[in-house]
């Protein structure tokens, strides 16, 4: 089986851009994939929401030098399904010319990998787009945050001459008449997918906590939407 290489970026922090990537990464565990979540953020935002070591050392030794890439351990959460973590934190912050990703990660036996991309790490960021079969803008629906994905988007076909695009909206509230709208009115703008995750407790909750997201409720299902749309890209 062929791996899949997901990309998720968003310009601005609070984009929800760690809980896709997590959401994602539980949707596929639980469906019996050999899921690497790759936490490219030297926040290590990812990482410590799994309750992980954030020093991101290992990730930066790889991708620093040629080194044969030993299985990283999997991590398992309550009842979730086990998962691979490469861990982010400060060991990534300095780094300028790292490896590419798939290079660097050659070997590993995973059917999907997740990285997570920092908000303000241009050489990191480049990593992961250039590695990446598909590419989630993240954002919130808001002027700001869609100006981030925007740069995202334009980035993304500078480097890749047919990218594999979608633009994923955050924390959308459907109470409010804008964020409804918002994903019609972007999808007419910049002509590729768009889709959201619904503001969801539960989903807040577990990442808190400490635990994967939750297998149901809104959150959830946008989650498995957005899986859906990946799958059919692949």
């Amino acid at each position: 089986m062929k791996s899949c290489w997901i990309a998720v970026v968003g310009r601005k922090g609070g984009s929800g851009k760690t809980a896709l990537a997590l959401g994602l990464a539980a949707h596929y565990a639980r469906k019996g994939a050999r899921v690497l979540l790759v936490d490219l953020d030297p926040q290590g935002s990812a990482s410590l929401a799994l309750a992980s070591d954030a020093t991101g050392e290992r990730l930066a030794e790889l991708l620093d030098k040629p080194t044969e890439p030993e299985m990283v351990p999997n991590v398992t959460f309550f009842e979730s399904p086990a998962l691979g973590l490469l861990a982010g934190g400060p060991a990534l912050e300095c780094m300028t010319a790292p490896r590419p990703l798939r290079e660097a990660l050659a070997g590993l036996p995973m059917d999907v990998v997740l990285m997570d991309c920092p908000p303000g790490h241009a050489a990191l960021d480049r990593l992961a787009l250039q590695a990446a079969d598909v590419v989630l803008a993240a954002c919130e629906p808001h002027r700001l945050g869609i100006a981030g994905a925007a740069r995202v988007l334009d980035e993304t076909h500078a480097l890749q001459p047919h990218p594999r695009c979608a633009l994923v909206l955050g924390r959308l509230d459907e109470r409010r008449g804008l964020d409804r709208a918002a994903p019609n009115l972007l999808a007419g703008a910049f002509a590729v997918p768009v889709m959201a995750v619904r503001q969801d407790s539960a989903l807040a909750e577990a990442l808190n906590s400490g635990r994967l997201p939750p297998a149901s409720g809104r959150a959830a299902a946008d989650l498995g939407a957005v899986a859906g749309w990946i799958d059919g890209q692949t």
